[in-house]
């Protein structure tokens, strides 16, 4: 398996493990329910979104008996992803919990959604490329 691959399903256990944890926290704390967007986020874009990224990296290019078209794009897709994850799930808990407000929150949660987007597109795009690749004859 690639790094990026691995990357992808390493991350999308570690978001699986936050998600759980807070969902176990409402339990427990039940005041903390105001954390739904954040559990929301871990388990659907963390874990799912990131499982399906990591499996599908390694599957489709041999379904389509192909190399990925970009390794580089992958890795880049991974970091981005993470980086717009993290940020948006961090700026969504200091705005939730009211620890801030203002200009910076808000530039804070675009700023990391618009990388978040921008990953699934990374990774549109290079499936895409590696998916309507012309077989070698």
């Amino acid at each position: 398996m690639s790094r990026t691959t691995l990357g992808f399903i390493f991350s999308s256990m570690v978001y699986l493990t936050l998600g759980v944890a807070l969902g176990v926290a409402f339990l427990i704390f039940p005041d903390l329910k105001v954390l739904r967007t954040v559990h929301v986020h871990l388990n659907l874009v963390g874990f799912v979104s990131f499982m399906i990224f990591g499996v599908a990296f390694h599957i489709l290019p041999r379904f389509k008996g192909q190399p990925l078209h970009s390794e580089g794009l992958a890795w880049l897709q991974l970091w981005l992803a993470n980086i717009g994850l993290l940020g948006l799930v961090a700026f969504q808990c200091l705005e939730v919990l009211h620890l801030a407000r203002g200009t910076w929150l808000t530039l804070g949660l675009a700023a990391s959604g618009v990388l978040l987007g921008l990953s699934f597109y990374l990774f549109l795009y290079n499936m895409l490329r590696t998916l309507t690749a012309k077989d070698a004859e």
